[in-house]
């Protein structure tokens, strides 16, 4: 029983973020709806952004592997995923590389970043969203690869001005780490 009381409160406060994350990128919506087309989309830069995001996922799964075998030799949080079936697959990529794919980019690269536009550079924008970012995630020993990440995905942002990419490679980046857990 207590496993859904934790699953329940898991998932309100994450339904509770999505609101608020949503709220927040609505309060400029002239500004940011704007961030939401994709006008100049090409399948060459998307093929790109994608090929560059699964070979930095392989490599920091490979790398970040050996580093937890080596800080932490006997510990199993580091096991694969212990369900199985299409539903424990399903629910594992939508709260792992959908959701937030699209909420942490509407959120970081979208309302944050916009709002930081409006006093700073765009080279400080995107070096604040990414610091932020990568502290948001609460893992020390991954700050060495969402850092890159997030200054990666703020580029994008300013570079295409359109948030569309950032997700497709969030989505990518998020799916590829999915992809390791279960297999």
């Amino acid at each position: 029983m207590e496993y859904f009381d934790t699953t329940f409160w898991a998932f309100f406060f994450e339904v509770a973020l999505w609101i608020t994350i949503v709220a927040f990128f609505a309060i400029n919506w002239r500004e940011n709806k704007k961030l939401l087309s994709w006008q100049s989309f090409s399948w060459q830069k998307l093929c790109a952004y994608l090929a560059i995001t699964i070979t930095g996922a392989f490599s920091i799964h490979y790398a970040m592997g050996w580093l937890n075998v080596v800080i932490f030799p006997n510990n199993e949080l580091f096991d694969k995923a212990t369900g199985s079936g299409f539903l424990y697959s399903a629910i594992i990529v939508f709260f792992t590389a959908i959701t937030p794919a699209v909420f942490e980019e509407l959120g970081f690269r979208g309302y944050l970043m916009q709002s930081l536009l409006k006093i700073s550079d765009k080279q400080q924008a995107i070096y604040v969203t990414a610091f932020l970012f990568a502290i948001l995630h609460l893992q020390i020993v991954g700050l060495v690869w969402l850092l890159p990440l997030a200054v990666f995905l703020g580029y994008i942002r300013i570079k295409e001005n359109t948030l569309w990419y950032g997700i497709s490679i969030h989505f990518a980046f998020n799916l590829t780490a999915c992809i390791f857990q279960l297999f």
